[in-house]
């Protein structure tokens, strides 16, 4: 696609990925993070089901300008980081307070 035609077509792109989400019967809090334990209600895992993490780059004036100038991949990035845009792991780490899922496992999945 020829980046004119990008350029003044893309609204936005999205990224999402599922983070495994903590057993509620068996985590364990250390004072500071959350940790996966397993108990017979999660398969001894330590983990039942999954929660979605999100990152939406919306196409503003100047990633539309740095598309149709054929910017890279990080420029773009860092473009709409500075724009407010937050990371996937940015995103992610409201669930590692209330105890959804623990550091590793959003580590694990936002890995770059």
């Amino acid at each position: 696609i020829e980046p004119f035609l990008l350029s003044s077509s893309l609204l936005g792109v999205v990224a999402q990925r599922l983070v495994r989400k903590l057993c509620v019967h068996c985590r364990r809090h250390d004072g500071q993070l959350w940790h996966a334990v397993g108990c017979e209600k999660c398969g001894q895992t330590g983990y039942q089901g999954r929660v979605g993490v999100y990152e939406l780059l919306q196409t503003t004036d100047q990633i539309s300008a740095q598309i149709h100038n054929r910017a890279s991949e990080a420029e773009i990035r860092a473009a709409a980081q500075r724009d407010g845009m937050r990371t996937m792991r940015e995103d992610g780490e409201r669930w590692l307070a209330d105890g959804t899922t623990t550091q590793a496992e959003l580590l694990r999945v936002t890995k770059d």
